[in-house]
């Protein structure tokens, strides 16, 4: 198979309406995810959690000086549970209110870490990412990027359409 196979038998349509109907609710905010695959494998599943970002912001400004409209801090809770109980992590996705799909510099700065020799690399390995347009409270478009060891930037694999449909 190839990655575009790959990708449409993991992230099928129905999966990506998923996300969507997840991070619609949270307009005019970034709503925020994750999907993770069933130990032993099988379909990816959703879990929705909180962005906590806009409560950070209210709680501590200065330490926090973007709400939820402009950044996300998914509770990581969930992810733990679902990690304990042996799924594995496999996107993280969030929405972008009225600006649209892409990779911004705040996502790529929260998506990664400077390891023990200097270098930049992933938080969350082998983690995609998701990036879900939402507009008017409707989700119009998403993006997949994958983090590029070699170039430390996150590609972009493909963007799906409003019903969830891959166009690479």
């Amino acid at each position: 198979m190839n990655e575009a196979s790959d990708l449409m038998a993991c992230l099928p349509p129905a999966l990506i309406q998923s996300v969507y109907r997840v991070v619609e609710p949270a307009w005019p905010l970034e709503g925020c995810g994750f999907l993770f695959e069933p130990d032993g494998g099988g379909a990816w599943y959703v879990i929705a959690t909180e962005n906590r970002a806009q409560a950070l912001h209210e709680k501590d400004p200065v330490r926090y000086p973007h709400g939820g409209a402009e950044w996300f801090e998914p509770n990581m809770k969930p992810w733990f549970q679902a990690v304990r109980a042996g799924a594995q992590p496999r996107v993280i996705f969030h929405s972008h209110p009225e600006v649209g799909a892409y990779f911004s510099r705040g996502d790529y700065d929260s998506a990664v870490t400077i390891d023990d020799g200097g270098a930049v690399v992933e938080r969350h390995p082998g983690v995609l990412h998701i990036v879900v347009s939402v507009r008017g409270g409707r989700a119009d478009e998403s993006a997949l990027f994958r983090f590029n060891e070699q170039t430390a930037v996150f590609d972009e694999l493909g963007r799906f359409d409003a019903e969830g449909a891959l166009r690479l």
